[in-house]
């Protein structure tokens, strides 16, 4: 047998097993893009929503900034709650954040993140049946936002300053907030990619 007709053989064996494999899809999003914590607040609430017919198993965590963390391993100054829950189908459920007792710069924001791992369950329709479960993590900024600050958060774009240099782009993040730069449009300017794609993220007090 020659060795092309090998692999598409075997290809075709995966695919017949894929296709005899019922899947169980997660449904869980969460109420927005970014939480915001203000100090004065005693807390922050996020609101879960479970799209789905079939109730949800979620976990949750917050890190500092390391991608590959885990509940057991994340180490940040917040109390989260609760850190595991069911939540019904077509039904929500409220993560509470407490910021506990630590010390945080005060003169600009500081950026966690909150993780929530979507496990569906196994549907009672697929009860036996060979099942792929796809757990989802969705992960998004947690700013912690001091009281206090110079410049009030709609000022932070009169402190962003761009300049043009050697065809490309120098900026400067003057102010105390995170600031996202979501698109640039001059095809004149030399590596300008990673500004295209709403990835670029501008920490307090930078220039890049």
């Amino acid at each position: 047998m020659a060795i092309s007709e090998f692999i598409i053989m075997r290809l075709l064996i995966l695919f017949s097993l894929l296709a005899s494999i019922n899947t169980a899809f997660a449904n869980i999003v969460v109420n927005g893009t970014r939480v915001i914590y203000p100090e004065k607040n005693n807390e922050t609430i996020v609101q879960l929503i479970n799209n789905g017919n079939d109730p949800a198993l979620v976990q949750s965590w917050i890190d500092d900034g390391d991608i590959n963390s885990t509940p057991e391993t994340a180490n940040v100054p917040f109390l989260l709650s609760p850190p595991v829950v069911k939540v019904s189908g077509n039904d929500g459920q409220q993560l509470r954040i407490k910021k506990l007792p630590a010390s945080l710069p005060t003169d600009r924001e500081s950026v966690f993140y909150l993780n929530i791992l979507d496990i569906p369950p196994t549907p009672e329709h697929l009860q036996g049946k060979n099942t792929m479960q796809l757990a989802i993590k969705t992960r998004i900024k947690l700013f912690y936002r001091p009281n206090h600050l110079q410049a009030g958060v709609e000022q932070a774009l009169e402190q962003i300053e761009v300049k043009a240099e050697n065809k490309q782009f120098r900026i400067t993040n003057n102010s105390p907030y995170y600031v996202t730069l979501a698109n640039v449009d001059d095809k004149k300017v030399k590596n300008i990619d990673r500004f295209t794609h709403g990835s670029a993220v501008f920490t307090c007090f930078s220039t890049n």
